[in-house]
């Protein structure tokens, strides 16, 4: 299997589980579903380093601090954008957030990756239709704001840019501990470490009632899989391809909403949708 392969199972992961994610929200709370996710990840994730003999990997402590940083970086990002779509309007910051690939993609750059003007111009193409898909316009072109507009937007470039640095940072320690390993490490900090944050900010960790537990079961289950199989990318393809082919979570979460949501995408969600599958099969034809 490739590494544009892996980014797309990690993308489907992405989506599925930010969709799971947001009914789960509804009733439990956009934090405590962060933090059960978390739970679940951990678990999930120490079984399969214990199924597949990896504990070893651990003895490398520079890369298991390297790997403690990023997803740091990582859960920092997500923290943000949880503070924005609480404090602002999903339509204005779903899109500012997913475009922390860009910033991958030039970190990627800045660090020596090259690309063919070809691929270049495929890997545009498609991160300007994932904007385009998270964008909701109204018929007159006009982005769907409201109050807190200001607030939720800033949240969000900052959950951009934590998000796309821990994104680019994550192929370094991969390359010694490997994915699961990487993300087993994030995920354990994230379980000691989020309750002291929500206790420093006054935020309360609600348990999920049974249907809402399923949901996160699933949710913590995805989100880890699709780190692993980002991870598992990078070690076969450069951070510019694989990135670029994990930003589709996005049009996998629109997909979900329209066939078990019922919701209905706008013009320029389609134009984004025909942008990005342009863009993914060149990328992968190159």
């Amino acid at each position: 299997m490739n590494g544009i392969l892996f980014g797309l199972l990690s993308a489907f992961s992405f989506g599925t589980a930010d969709f799971f994610a947001g009914k789960a929200s509804k009733n439990t709370g956009v934090f405590s579903t962060l933090f059960y996710m978390q739970v679940v990840g951990f678990v999930f994730l120490t079984s399969a380093v214990t199924w597949y003999g990896q504990w070893h990997n651990l003895n490398s402590l520079s890369h298991v601090a390297a790997a403690s940083l990023w997803m740091a970086l990582d859960l920092i990002g997500i923290l943000f954008l949880y503070q924005g779509l609480v404090s602002g309007k999903s339509s204005v910051v779903a899109p500012i957030a997913s475009s922390f690939s860009v910033f991958t993609v030039i970190l990627a750059f800045v660090f020596g990756e090259r690309l063919s003007i070809v691929k270049l111009a495929a890997i545009v193409l498609t991160l300007v239709g994932i904007v385009l898909t998270t964008l909701v316009l109204s018929d007159r072109g006009k982005s769907r704001s409201g109050q807190k507009l200001e607030s939720g937007a800033v949240w969000a470039i900052f959950a951009a840019l934590f998000l796309g640095t821990a994104f680019f940072g994550l192929r370094y320690p991969h390359e010694a501990l490997g994915g699961l390993v990487t993300v087993w490490i994030g995920r354990l900090q994230a379980t000691i470490l989020l309750p002291v944050v929500y206790a420093c900010f006054k935020k309360r960790i609600v348990l999920p009632d049974k249907k809402n537990a399923g949901l996160i079961i699933i949710v913590g289950i995805l989100d880890a899989i699709a780190l692993v199989c980002y991870n598992l990318g990078l070690g076969l393809e450069d951070t510019s391809i694989v990135i670029t082919a994990t930003s589709l979570f996005a049009v996998v979460t629109l997909f979900w909403g329209v066939f078990l949501g019922g919701e209905k995408p706008s013009w320029n969600q389609w134009v984004g949708i025909g942008c990005t599958s342009i863009g993914i099969f060149l990328i992968s034809l190159l």
